[in-house]
This record gives C-alpha cells, sequence and structure tokens, in this order.
C-alpha cells in the first residue's frame, strides 16, 4: 500500500474540447487578454505555472511588456489566472478556476463579517 503522498498524477494539457469551451466562455475578452489567457491555457499542463516572464511572454504574443502586464492583472483579477509563486520580482500564474470552468461558491471562501477576504492600506508617511 502506497502512501496518499507517493500517488502521481498524469500530466494533461486541456484538450481540444475544454480549449473551445474555454474560448467560448472568455469570448468577450479584450483581444490581448484573450491571447494571454489562450497562452497560459496551452503552454504547459493544467496546473503547472508558465514560468517565463511577463516580458517573454508578451514579445511572443507580439505585446509590449506594459499591455503584457495588465492583461496578466486583469485576468488573474477576474479569476481567469490564479498566482502560483513569486521570485526575483516576477509572478508566475496557472489558470485559474474560471479558465477551467470551475464554479465558485462564495459561501465556501473564508470572509469577514463585510464579506472581503482581505484589505489592503496604502502606508502613508506620516508629516
Amino acid at each position: 500500500m502506497s502512501s496518499p503522498a507517493a500517488v502521481e498524477f498524469a500530466v494533461r494539457f486541456l484538450e481540444a474540447d475544454e480549449i473551445n469551451a474555454l474560448l467560448l466562455r472568455a469570448g468577450s475578452l479584450p483581444g490581448a487578454d484573450l491571447r494571454m489567457l489562450m497562452y497560459y491555457a496551452t503552454a504547459v499542463p493544467i496546473g503547472e505555472a508558465v514560468t517565463k516572464t511577463t516580458t517573454d511572454i508578451g514579445r511572443e504574443l507580439g505585446l509590449s511588456t506594459t499591455s503584457a502586464s495588465r492583461s496578466i492583472g486583469r485576468l488573474a483579477a477576474a479569476g481567469w489566472l490564479e498566482l502560483s509563486h513569486s521570485a526575483v520580482g516576477s509572478r508566475f500564474y496557472v489558470l485559474g478556476r474560471a479558465a477551467l470552468g470551475i464554479e465558485t461558491d462564495e459561501k465556501d471562501e473564508v470572509a469577514g463579517e463585510d464579506g472581503q477576504l482581505a484589505k489592503v492600506h496604502q502606508l502613508r508617511p506620516r508629516g
């Protein structure tokens, strides 16, 4: 009997019907955002982070670094991408729940009394 940690999962890319469903769900996204999302959907297996920098991805897609960065930010904010990890000032993302067609139930989220997950406040010097 093997331990649960020893279980290996098969590496799996999105299949054609899943990519088609993603394209139909994301069809109203602006062009740069849609191109970026489709890059993330096809570059690596499901659940793996794309480890290229925003600049490199943008260059491959014919986008400026600024445009690529803004697209990634919008996609992450909308749940199409999720932050995997950060390293040396770069952020790396995986496909998010929206991209995979997974419904989120807000009741399952851990939230404060006001319903927000977290608040970020800008720190300003006194004076």
